[in-house]
Order: structure tokens, then sequence, then C-alpha cells
């Protein structure tokens, strides 16, 4: 950590809607869908920026590809306007205008926290050279989809399994095929410098790109020098890699957690509470972890259940609230009014009850408050629970008894 870097200094001087992720980082990916042998690898500025042609590694160099047209001046209009003008910046946008958090929030925070460069400085720096960028200091890796899980939000692009479930709707899809392509050839000079490596998914551990990269930062002697973190669904524990993680500077997890029971086994099919709970408690008993919860028109009527647990536990910071994207039609958008206004009572009377964790129930507040009722979301919601439904062990309205009377 640099003691030069703080949020609120870098927002005066940078502005308080930056990001800061294009500067420094860059989402990797390796893999993706084609109806040919192959598919373009891409660096991009932003894991929630689709993997179009603008992004492809060019001439089999990260560093060059990230000092493009589009990514610099992506860079300028962080500077010079802001992250809400920014029309790949959409799903952050929305999420803070409706009062969730959102990546670009989360990762500035991180940078702070973690990095070892004067962020302020270095910006500066690449102001002058023309928004140019030679320090790739943090790298998010995604060489493969695999994954156990086919929830109900996600796409067959970030899940092997739910890819498998797409296909089986979508006779269309029965020509494409999940291509995974070789790293390019400057990937692993970038690891000498690199400060942070984020694995990204499918479930990260169940992937052996991140496992191959892992014993190769470890042979190389550059583990000591790098903080890995890692996306998982809970469903496993990483028995195998906690010693290697000993010889990385820091390890931290995002565990995806969104409620409890019946709840999480529809939202995220696949998944056992039972085995999600244990695996969970024992990831933030033995190291830096954070609670993702994906927000939707599903799991939102539970999420007193959730909090309730969370207090059991004594787990009371660091867990974040997500939107839905790509996906809108299972958003709180979709709950029509008699069911956001008993909802809303409950979760007001609840803030009188729950001491702990307070601040999770006004977050929910607020993204109600900021986010309207789209009735013409409501019959692509049904459509979509219906097609789920049949897949799921049990239906909605058997999780979710409110939504009972709209699958009559």
């Amino acid at each position: 950590m640099n003691s030069n870097n703080n949020l609120e200094n870098i927002y005066k001087e940078l502005g308080k809607d930056v990001c800061l992720f294009p500067f420094f980082g860059g989402f990797y990916q390796t893999h993706g869908v084609s109806h040919i042998q192959s598919v373009n690898n891409t660096i991009r500025p932003c894991s929630l920026i689709k993997g179009t042609d603008k992004w492809k590694v060019i001439d089999s160099s990260l560093l060059q590809t990230r000092n493009t047209e589009s990514w610099k001046n992506l860079r300028k209009n962080f500077i010079e306007k802001s992250c809400h003008d920014n029309a790949d910046c959409l799903t952050c946008s929305q999420a803070e205008r409706s009062g969730g958090n959102s990546p670009r929030i989360l990762n500035n925070q991180f940078y702070v926290e973690h990095l070892s460069i004067d962020i302020v400085k270095e910006i500066k720096h690449i102001i002058k050279n023309d928004y140019q960028s030679n320090n790739l200091v943090s790298l998010d890796f995604f060489p493969s989809s695999y994954c156990n899980y086919e929830c109900i939000m996600c796409s067959g692009i970030a899940s092997s399994k739910r890819w498998i479930f797409e296909r089986k709707l979508n006779s269309r899809l029965h020509d494409l095929e999940i291509i995974e392509n070789k790293s390019d050839k400057d990937f692993y000079d970038i690891l000498n410098t690199v400060e942070v490596i984020n694995f990204t998914g499918g479930e990260t551990i169940m992937q052996k790109q991140a496992h191959e990269l892992m014993d190769y930062l470890i042979k190389k002697d550059l583990a000591k020098n790098i903080i890995i973190t890692l996306l998982t669904n809970a469903s496993a524990y990483p028995n195998t890699l906690i010693e290697k993680f000993k010889l990385f500077k820091n390890v931290f997890y995002t565990i995806s957690i969104d409620g409890i029971g019946d709840t999480i086994e529809y939202q995220r099919r696949g998944s056992k509470w039972k085995t999600v709970e244990k695996n969970a408690l024992k990831l933030l008993e033995s190291m830096g972890c954070t609670i993702n919860y994906v927000l939707t028109a599903v799991n939102v009527f539970s999420i007193l259940d959730f909090i309730s647990w969370l207090n059991e536990h004594k787990i009371n910071d660091r867990i974040f609230i997500s939107l839905v994207f790509n996906t809108e039609y299972l958003s709180i958008a979709v709950i029509p009014p008699e069911l956001r206004e008993s909802l809303l009572n409950r979760l007001q009377l609840a803030r009188s009850v729950y001491t702990t964790n307070q601040d999770i129930i006004d977050r929910v507040l607020e993204i109600f408050n900021q986010i309207e009722y789209q009735p013409s979301l409501l019959p692509e919601f049904i459509k979509h629970i219906k097609i789920e439904d049949n897949a799921s062990k049990k239906t909605l309205a058997e999780v979710v008894p409110e939504w009972a009377p709209y699958f009559k």
C-alpha cells in the first residue's frame, strides 16, 4: 500500500467519477463461443464491457492493445467527463444511481488499499503521455467459463453448465462451441511486474488455467509480490490450494451468496445450501473474504432471512449488494406495486429490529427508491421463470409464495 493513496485525494485531483481500472488494469479473456475453431482474445477496460473487435488483442500483445485509440479515449473520458457519460459504463452508472455497489467503486477502494504505486502521480503521467499507459499493475484473467452452476441470472458465456442448458433450449446454438485459446506472447512478461491478479470465471478453482498460473508464479518466485483474488460459489473449499496461497503476498475471496436455503438453491441452480454454508463459513474464518449478494426479484423477498443468517454468524462487514445486468427482467423493476408495497413495509419494520447489518436494509430501500416498476418487464420475467421452473427442484411459486398468483 502507498501511503499517498486515499480516495478523497484521488477524487479531488481526478474527479469523483473516475474509474482507475482502465489506467492500471485490464480484463483479459482467452475464451469465447464461436462457429469456427477460434475466437479473438480480448483485453478490455472492464469485465462488464462486451468483448467486441474493438478490444481484441492486436499483434498478440496485451501492452500494445491497451494503448489503442479505444483505450486512450476511454481514459480521457474519465478525466474530462464522467463515468456516467460513457456508454460502456452503463452498468456501473445504473448501479450507482440506484444506490447499489458498483464494480467501479469497489475496485477504486481496492486499489487504494493495496497498490504500491502513487495513483494520482501515475495517472497524471498517463495524461501527459497522451493517455498512453505502459504500467499494467492489475490483471483480471478469464481463461475459462468452466462452472458447476447454471444460475438463473447468468449466461452461457460465463458458465459452461449454463451454456449446456441454453443449448438444449435453443437449436440455433447447437453449431456453436466454447473455444479456449492460449495466452498472448507478452502475457508472461506482464507477470513480472503485475501486483494484482484477479481470477474470474466460471468457478475459478475449477479452472485448470488458474492452477497452472499459480504454479508458474510460485516456480518463478513471483508469488510473494502478487495479491490474488478469486470468485467462488462456495461449492467446494480449496483444500489443495491452501499451502500455495501462503506463498502469495495476499489472497482474497469473493463469495457469491444470494440467500439461504431454497432461495439460493433456486437462484443458483446446482447449489446445495448446507454445502455452501459450510464452505463459506470456513473461508470467512480462514482468509480475507467479501460476500457478494446479487439482488433480484427472486431473492429480495427473503433478504431478511439472509440478514438473520449474517447476524447469527456475526458477519457484519464486506457485504456488497450487486444488481443484475443484461437480464433486467430479473431485477426488482419487475415487482408489481402490490408486492412492492408489502415488501417495503416489512423492510421498514425490520429496521427497528436489526441493529446489526441495518445498512443492508437501507441499501435495499434506497435501490427500491431509485428503481421504478416497469410493467413491460413482467411478461419477460414470467416467461423466463417458467423455463427455469422446468429445470429446478422447486418452482418459484414454491420458493417465493408472493409470486404464486402470477404463475397460475
